[in-house]
Parts: C-alpha cells; sequence; structure tokens
C-alpha cells in the first residue's frame, strides 16, 4: 500500500538468496535513471548491506529515503534504522538530501468508499536527526565487524540491555546455563528497571531473599510475603469487593482484529474490530448456560455483533469481565453507531471487572507475579488451561480470522471458526472458574 503512493516506481525483487543480482538492478536503475522510485533498492559499503524501503528520486535533484513503518507515530529506535541506510547509501555514493519514516497516521478515517493514500499515511522528516549519528555508526560498525571476526562471542552477561528496544532473540540461548530462579524478582508485579538493578546489584535474585527493609508498594510486598509463607493469601476485603456482584451473573469476552488498513466505513488504522463473543449466564452454582456469535463473512461484523450482544446480554443482572478491554469495545461501540449509544451504555453501567478484585485481594505464588487469565486459570481451575486448543491467544486469534476470511476451502474456514470460539468459550468459562474459586476462598476466611 505504501507502494502505491509513488506511481512508476520500481521494485527490485531479488531476495537476500540472490544479493548480487539486487545490487547490479539497483546499479542498472540509478545510471538509466529509469523510476522515480526504487522499492527495496541494494547498496553495499564497506561490506554492509542495506535495502532501502523506497528510494524516492526528488525532483529538483538528489534522493529521500524513506523508512516504512507499520507504527502509528516515528519512535526513537526508528532514527538509527535510518541512520545506518544514509551511512551505507552515502557511502555508495549517492545524493541523499531527504530521508524519514512513513507511518500510518492514526488520524484517518476511512470514508468507506476509497483509501486516500496521501491522507492514511504521514512522513516524519529524520535527516538531522540521522545525520548527527553517522559518526557513531561508523564507529559502532567498525567495532561490530572486529566483533564478528572473532573466535568466540564477547563476553558480556545477560542483563537489562538485552530488553531495549526490543527483547534480544538469543536471550533463552545465551542463560540457558544460568540457573533460574524459582520466583525471580520479575514476579514482583510493577517492579521499575532501577529497582530490579538494585536488588541484583545486591546479589538478590529470588524473591523470598528481598530484604524486609527495601522498598516496595503493598502489592509487591503482599507477593513476597506469600513466596515466603509458601501459599496463597487474601489480602483485601474479599468478601466486600464481591458483594457488588448482582445476579443473574453473566460472563462477557470479546475477540477483536486490528487491520492496519482500515477496511469500514468510519474506522482508523489499528481500530480494535469486534468479531466474536461469548456469553456465560450462571443458572445455579453448578450450572450455566453459553451462546456466542461469530460473524463469518467480509462484512464489517458490528452491527451484528451488537444485536445479538444485546440478545444475550438481557437487561439485568452483573456482566463480569476479566480486564477493562470489554469496557473500552463496548464504549467504541456505542460511539461508532450511536442508535445502540444507550442500551450499550446500560450494557457499560452493568460491568464487573474481575481481573482488579483478584489483584487486590488475592495471590497465590504460582501466579508468577501475573494476573492475566492465562496465569490465574492453571492455578484456580487445575486441568482448565489453554494448552489443548488450536488457538490459544487473542493476537493469534485475529490472524487466524483475517487467514479463515481469506479462504476458500470451506473446510479450513469451518475449522478455524470452530478453533476461534471455542478459545473464546474458554475465556468466559475461566471466569465463571474463578468467581467460583474467589466466592470459596471468601467463604474459608469468614
Amino acid at each position: 500500500m505504501a507502494r502505491d503512493r509513488y506511481p512508476g516506481g520500481h521494485f527490485v525483487e531479488h531476495d537476500y538468496r540472490n544479493i548480487p543480482a539486487a545490487l547490479s538492478e539497483t546499479q542498472r536503475l540509478i545510471e538509466e535513471d529509469a523510476a522515480p522510485a526504487l522499492f527495496e533498492p541494494a547498496f553495499q559499503y564497506n561490506n554492509v548491506l542495506a535495502r532501502v524501503d523506497v528510494l524516492e528520486c526528488i525532483p529538483d535533484g538528489g534522493w529521500r529515503i524513506v523508512e516504512v513503518k507499520s507504527t502509528t507515530r516515528c519512535k526513537p529506535e526508528h532514527i538509527p534504522d535510518v541512520a545506518v541506510q544514509l551511512w551505507v547509501l552515502r557511502g555508495a555514493g549517492l545524493d541523499i538530501r531527504e530521508a524519514g519514516v512513513l507511518t500510518l497516521n492514526r488520524d484517518y478515517i476511512y470514508d468507506g468508499i476509497q483509501l486516500d493514500l496521501d491522507a492514511l499515511f504521514a512522513f516524519h522528516p529524520v535527516l538531522d536527526e540521522a545525520d548527527a549519528l553517522l559518526e557513531s555508526i561508523g564507529t559502532e560498525i567498525s567495532d561490530m565487524q572486529t566483533m564478528l571476526a572473532a573466535d568466540s562471542a564477547p563476553d558480556i552477561q545477560p542483563s537489562q540491555h538485552c530488553f531495549k528496544p526490543y527483547e534480544c532473540p538469543y536471550y533463552a540461548h545465551c542463560t540457558r546455563n544460568i540457573p533460574q530462579p524459582e520466583h525471580g524478582i520479575r514476579e514482583l508485579s510493577g517492579i521499575s528497571a532501577d529497582r530490579r538493578e538494585q536488588l541484583e546489584s545486591m546479589g538478590v535474585t529470588e524473591v523470598r531473599d528481598v530484604p524486609a527493609n527495601f522498598p516496595l508498594n503493598q502489592l509487591q510486598s503482599v507477593i513476597r510475603q506469600a513466596v515466603i509463607d509458601g501459599g496463597d493469601t487474601v489480602h483485601g476485603d474479599l468478601a466486600r469487593s464481591l458483594a457488588g456482584i448482582a445476579p443473574p451473573v453473566r460472563h462477557l469476552d470479546f475477540e477483536t482484529f486490528q487491520p492496519a488498513i482500515p477496511r469500514f466505513a468510519g474506522t482508523r488504522p489499528y481500530d480494535q474490530i469486534p468479531f466474536l463473543f461469548s456469553v456465560r449466564t450462571e443458572l445455579d452454582e453448578l450450572s450455566h448456560d453459553h451462546t456466542d456469535y461469530l460473524h463469518e463473512d467480509d462484512s464489517d461484523p458490528r452491527p451484528a455483533l451488537i444485536e445479538r450482544l444485546l440478545e444475550a446480554l438481557g437487561h439485568e443482572g452483573s456482566i463480569c469481565t476479566y480486564s477493562s478491554f470489554e469496557r473500552m469495545q463496548l464504549k467504541a461501540l456505542a460511539a461508532a453507531f450511536p442508535q445502540y449509544t444507550d442500551a450499550l451504555d446500560d450494557i457499560i453501567a452493568r460491568l464487573v471487572d474481575l481481573l482488579p478484585i483478584v489483584s487486590g485481594n488475592y495471590y497465590h505464588p504460582d501466579f508468577h507475579g501475573s494476573f492475566s487469565i492465562k496465569s490465574v486459570l492453571p492455578v484456580v481451575a487445575p486441568g482448565l488451561g489453554y494448552d489443548d486448543l488450536k488457538i490459544a491467544d487473542g493476537q493469534l486469534a485475529s490472524i487466524w480470522y483475517a487467514r479463515a476470511l481469506a479462504s476458500v476451502n470451506s473446510t479450513e474456514k469451518r475449522q478455524i471458526f470452530d478453533n476461534l470460539r471455542k478459545y473464546c468459550a474458554r475465556d468466559t468459562l475461566a471466569m465463571v472458574e474463578l468467581r467460583k474459586t474467589l466466592l470459596a476462598v471468601m467463604q474459608a476466611n469468614t
């Protein structure tokens, strides 16, 4: 889609297995002045290869580097990315006069008729910032080449630098021989990098070894004590937190997808689009009723989903969720479809978020510092996890949904839809079991 912004541009298609051909074709196109823009042209300087997303010819002379990112803003880590390309291309003799990062524009609203590519994307000039890095990049590249030519890897201990700006793909490899603590200090929920480094400098890697006088917030102190005691703990007014849940109790979970390029009228890049819900209604202590809705064609899922959701949730009783995600989706639906605002507002008023009830009142060391439903469920309901599912997280759900919509194989499509339903249904079943556990814990502690 970004390439469509540059009519007449030429795509250098040779991949990483055919670098000499890519370099040769790029050189020919530059010499022949054959296209106003080149996509994925290849350049090499000082034994460093760069493939530029878009190299645009500037009408007044020279070239513009355009680095395309799938984000909605230019991030600090994008600048060195552009700077390395600038270093290589200038070293290869090109007259680079401009450079920038092309991102999606989060403020763009699709009219549902035709995408406006000029408005869909936003260009962020970064030439000055990239230029300022050139001298240090040359030095760093020289150091890296020396390191790569050595007989063994440098002796650098894994630490917080392994996660900046992204987790290093070799972290597991580099730590494979390092004994892992049973309850590492990362389990202290919300602990800052500075606090972690303080503890590491003291030689503390286990939660149970954190000194009693070390500054921790209330939840971190609860986690520390639970690990030391070796069992679960109720650390808040659980009875009061649960008292506001009124029958008939229902449990709601959404699955959404986030198309980078907006597909439906009134949506922006990366808007969350709900396509599936699961609702469980508790009938008594032992049984519940389940209903769901999955939108199975390529049209906007939201209108039909809203209609079915209103039927499934009725007009009375609390609606349990796990996190604020469902509340956010309902608010977005109400804003997008004003004719349903009152009905959706009524539903929002009935929501009860179980996540803060758990995190504010109950902790088990086997949560390992996480209150995600996938960490909590196997502890409160042993045997009822997600390992048996083909689709077991929300990101995968959105990917598989897009794949199902694009599939022409009816068998594959049906199987994916079934797997999606099972995953969403597991989330609401998890909430039912979680509430049962919380009620049992409350009764045992009163």
